[in-house]
């Protein structure tokens, strides 16, 4: 497996217009009320966005009054984001980096990772990932992680074409059971149904929740919240996590006490 496969990969997206029509603000809106209520956030409230992509999280929490800060790897993306924050008239603080080095100690009332931005390490860099994040929260502070659903992914292995304007994609995704991981091949096909393009595999890390808790803990991080998704894929916190139904999971864990990492 290519090392950095995701900042390939949505770069790659980006380039081909691929995969951008959900990942839009009309839908944020509701995920927002959700990370709202979920995180129990006090008025200017600190938070981190890490893998924040187009920032639509970011800015229509920055428009609520919270103080704001993103983290992408993607310059490209990062760009984007920047354009509809100043176009919104809305102050985030965007940062192109590597989340896994973030190094903010005791500084956030609340940490989202969101839009497939957590298992895309090793495993022993995603749980270094989970051990930094704590330590960048406040004592009390909460973290809010989305992960694919690896009961689901399974048992619905799946090829599909989609329609972006007038591209056609073939998307291929499958569970690897020996690395815990979903795959997800994309492929633009051109006018003869054959692939002429290709997005780099993405790899995706799908714990099952005992192996998300046992990261927690390890970490400071107490007794998860987990909450499911509508059929609109917007998580809602009177929504259970249905684990034959639901693609994926939001779990919400607060920190408990002080740690000393990194």
């Amino acid at each position: 497996m290519t090392n950095n496969w995701w900042a390939k990969a949505y770069d790659k997206m980006k380039d081909l217009e691929y995969d951008y029509h959900y990942i839009d603000f009309s839908t944020a809106k509701q995920e927002v009320e959700f990370i709202e209520e979920v995180l129990n956030l006090s008025k200017g409230a600190e938070i981190l966005d890490l893998g924040c992509g187009n920032g639509r999280h970011s800015i229509l929490l920055a428009q609520k009054g919270y103080k704001v800060r993103a983290l992408d790897y993607s310059a490209q993306i990062l760009a984007q984001a920047k354009r509809e924050a100043n176009r919104r008239e809305v102050k985030v603080d965007f940062i192109k980096g590597d989340m896994r080095e973030i190094g903010d100690k005791g500084k956030y009332d609340g940490i989202i990772v969101l839009d497939g931005s957590f298992g895309i390490f090793s495993d022993k860099e995603n749980e270094e990932l989970i051990k930094r994040v704590s330590a960048s929260l406040k004592v009390g502070g909460r973290l809010l992680i989305q992960s694919f659903n690896p009961y689901y992914i399974a048992n619905n292995q799946s090829i599909s074409y989609e329609n972006e304007g007038d591209k056609t994609f073939i998307r291929e995704t499958r569970f690897d059971p020996y690395s815990g991981k979903v795959v997800d091949k994309i492929s633009l096909l051109n006018n003869n149904g054959e692939k002429k393009e290709e997005i780099p595999t993405r790899y995706y890390r799908a714990y099952t929740l005992p192996e998300l808790d046992k990261m927690f803990a390890k970490a400071n991080l107490g007794t998860m919240e987990v909450y499911g998704h509508n059929e609109s894929y917007t998580p809602k916190v009177d929504e259970s996590f249905n684990v034959r139904e639901h693609t994926v999971f939001y779990t919400v864990v607060q920190k408990v006490k002080i740690n000393i990492y990194p």
